[in-house]
């Protein structure tokens, strides 16, 4: 390998993106994204990788002021707005380093996870630009969030993409998506985005999704992969706790649980070939030195998430999707469990 890079031959890499979730960030209680992202080996060379915060973390970059970041944050927060950017940003960074043969793995959680689904669904609707082709990049988001909201079932529209795929787009392979407790909202409010792709993706190889039992808020209900296509090797887990007890958030002598799911993670992604440092995965998952953070314990309490003015929403009407009846509905949730299929 070496020899080939003195020589100036592309040697296959390994690109790692990873999305956190909503309103997360590096920091005290760092999420399994960011302890995945930690174990990974960054050479340059055999692997690269890219980190981007959650929705509703740090503001819109054309924020002036203290009052217009925070109000952009809320927006992400409630209504998901900025989701479209993230997936630009996460795009931008594979256009600029993708190469034929390279490995994509696509990790996130929560609605990181659903950034990365969306990011799946915008390279196989338009395919992978070139380098240098930024300009392009607004005008594919909006076109892919566009063909849902206004242009569904318009035959022009499917053509163009078609076309413009051909005319610009490279071909992009997801070798590996790894994804922990993706949610079917994209806002806590209100959801105006139903994007292609994110249920089922022709592009994605491997397939990995870990997914709470036990969340019941119901703006944070679960967003299964539909059933895999052919060659597809798709693996949808459930563990037991809450949203963030898959996830990770909690304070690390109360997070047992969420090293369960990192183990797992690691393990599958490993397995496909992902560069993992081993003496960093052992610390991620406090098998060195404890604590913090502490070792992967199924004898951890399950958090309760239904809390506070979280009840509140429960009595306000919400979609769901009825598995029997095959179709959206409507209800006062309540606080209803999820449904294990």
């Amino acid at each position: 390998m070496r020899n080939a890079f003195l020589l100036g031959v592309h040697v296959a890499k390994n690109i790692v993106i990873c999305c956190d979730g909503t309103g997360n960030e590096f920091g005290d209680h760092n999420l399994n994204v960011v302890k995945l992202y930690g174990t990974l080996i960054v050479d340059g060379r055999q692997q690269v990788a890219y980190y981007h915060p959650g929705v509703g973390t740090m503001g819109a970059p054309t924020a002036s002021n203290r009052i217009s970041k925070a109000w952009s944050i809320v927006m992400g927060l409630a209504f998901g707005a900025g989701l479209l950017a993230n997936v630009g940003d996460a795009y931008r960074y594979l256009m600029d380093v993708f190469e034929d043969g390279d490995r994509v793995f696509l990790f996130g959680f929560s609605r990181g996870a659903y950034t990365v689904r969306a990011l799946a669904g915008v390279l196989h609707m338009f395919g992978l630009l070139c380098p240098g082709n930024d300009g392009l990049i607004p005008y594919i988001t909006q076109m892919y969030a566009r063909k849902t909201r206004q242009a569904a079932g318009m035959k022009h529209t499917f053509d163009v993409v078609e076309e413009f795929k051909k005319t610009f787009g490279r071909h992009c392979p997801l070798h590996f998506v790894g994804v922990w407790d993706t949610v079917s909202s994209v806002g806590w409010i209100w959801d105006p985005l139903k994007l292609p792709y994110t249920g089922q993706n022709p592009d994605m190889l491997i397939g990995r999704h870990a997914v709470s039992i036990d969340e019941r808020r119901c703006y944070f209900r679960n967003n299964l992969w539909g059933p895999p296509l052919e060659k597809q090797d798709i693996k949808q887990v459930w563990f037991a706790g809450v949203h963030s007890d898959i996830g990770g958030s909690y304070a690390y002598s109360e997070s047992g649980l969420s090293p369960i799911t990192l183990e797992w993670m690691l393990f599958e992604a490993r397995s496909f070939g992902l560069l993992v440092d081993a003496q960093k995965a052992e610390a991620a998952l406090g098998a060195v030195n404890p604590p913090p953070p502490v070792p992967p314990d199924p004898r951890q309490k399950i958090h309760n998430s239904l809390m506070f003015w979280w009840w509140q929403l429960e009595f306000l009407p919400h979609s769901y999707y009825d598995h029997v009846a095959k179709k959206p509905r409507w209800r006062i949730p309540l606080g209803a469990r999820r449904f294990i299929p």
